[in-house]
């Protein structure tokens, strides 16, 4: 794509800062100030942006409301580097996953960087091969707010904060001090770990402290060498994603069933010929998901996959429907006759099914639990597996 073909982005700010961790542990080294571009454009990606733009980023983001003779040439040094910056990155698999022993891509962070000095802006893009770590993330990535953020004056305070932040749930992070020097681009620096401890660590600590990830930290040694870290904090509850919900439409069901987001382009041609609705979508997730409970499916985002693509499911899903419209069976409980005990994936799968036929009116999957399960005396349960069911006493 040519660069005039590229849509600038207006300078919307969005306060949460959401990035894969695979990014946040990523061995890369910035400035000050090129650590505030980062930052500035991480926080013009909406949650549902699915490609790049241009974003204009006000020089006074960047280097502060005061100007002199100077700013011209300091923005003119900080893009020369910040557009040369590369990442040591982990590579994800198609689904956006981690593994415990990767393979890594050394990447651009940049597609361009550009200064329009009379209209006092820097315009910048990121380099498309950063889309699966900061763009329609479902899983692996961490939250953080952009004021917290903000607060940080450092670099390696910024990129500090953030590794905490991944593991702001369990309240301790424990690194080997290698590994840290190493993501803050420090390896050749601080021999004297009094100097690395003064300057970064402390400094940090100090930075952190008026920011939601305030820390201590203790030194773990092998004789006289300072070998690990274990940084130390109050546990954030809320600081991992939450769950999906069930009702967040097929597309985000798929994604969450680990299916790759540039696949559910082949899914939407699918239903737009007619060749299934989208209740066979949720017909085959719930399929595979039992029968991943039952030990009998390993790989669940591909055995969906399968299924979608090659529709062998679809003879099993339309005797379902069948059975959906009698008005016999269809009076009791859409989709099928009550029994003692049913997966809450195949419930909502059933609630799809009836909602696409337009045989029920509850307008939330949660209203039709509510009126035909949980009225007739089901409750819900969560096995050993952490599979949710529907089980009536």
């Amino acid at each position: 794509m040519k660069q005039g073909a590229l849509v600038t982005k207006d300078s919307t700010v969005h306060p949460l800062i959401v990035q894969h961790n695979a990014l946040i542990n990523a061995r890369f080294e910035l400035n000050t100030t090129e650590s505030r571009l980062f930052l500035a454009l991480l926080s013009r990606i909406g949650r549902d942006d699915t490609q790049f733009q241009v974003c204009r980023i006000p020089v006074r983001e960047l280097m502060g409301h005061s100007s002199s003779n100077s700013t011209y040439e300091l923005v003119r040094k900080t893009l020369k580097h910040f557009a040369s910056r590369t990442l040591l990155i982990e590579k994800l698999d198609p689904a956006a996953r981690r593994h415990s022993k990767p393979d890594f891509s050394i990447l651009p962070l940049l597609a361009f960087a550009e200064y329009k000095h009379r209209e006092g802006v820097v315009e910048a893009r990121f380099n498309d091969l950063l889309m699966p770590y900061l763009l329609q993330l479902r899983e692996n990535f961490t939250k953080a707010q952009l004021t917290e953020l903000l607060k940080l004056k450092s670099s390696n305070a910024y990129r500090i904060y953030l590794l905490l932040r991944e593991y702001a749930a369990f309240g301790k992070r424990v690194m080997a001090l290698t590994d840290l020097k190493s993501i803050l681009g420090l390896e050749e620096e601080y021999d004297r770990f009094t100097n690395f401890k003064a300057r970064i660590l402390d400094r940090a600590k100090a930075e952190l402290a008026q920011t939601d990830m305030a820390f201590t930290y203790e030194l773990e040694k092998q004789g006289r060498t300072i070998t690990h870290i274990s940084f130390l904090f109050k546990p954030a509850a809320s600081a991992q994603p939450a769950t999906p919900v069930l009702e967040a439409g097929w597309e985000a069901t798929l994604l969450e069933a680990g299916i790759a987001a540039k696949s559910l382009a082949g899914i939407k041609t699918q239903l737009a010929s007619g060749y299934y609705d989208e209740g066979y979508v949720y017909f085959v997730v719930a399929y595979v998901r039992r029968q991943a409970a039952a030990g009998k499916v390993k790989k669940v985002g591909g055995a969906i996959y399968k299924a979608l693509v090659e529709g062998y499911l679809l003879e099993d899903y339309r005797r379902q429907v069948r059975k959906a419209e009698d008005p016999k069976r269809a009076a009791v409980v859409p989709g099928l006759s009550l029994q003692e005990r049913h997966t809450l994936a195949d419930v909502h799968a059933m609630y799809e099914t009836m909602r696409q036929r337009k045989l029920i009116t509850d307008a939330t999957f949660e209203e039709n639990m509510a009126r035909v399960w949980l009225a007739a005396g089901f409750r819900q349960e969560t096995d050993s597996q952490g599979v949710q069911w529907l089980v009536k006493p």
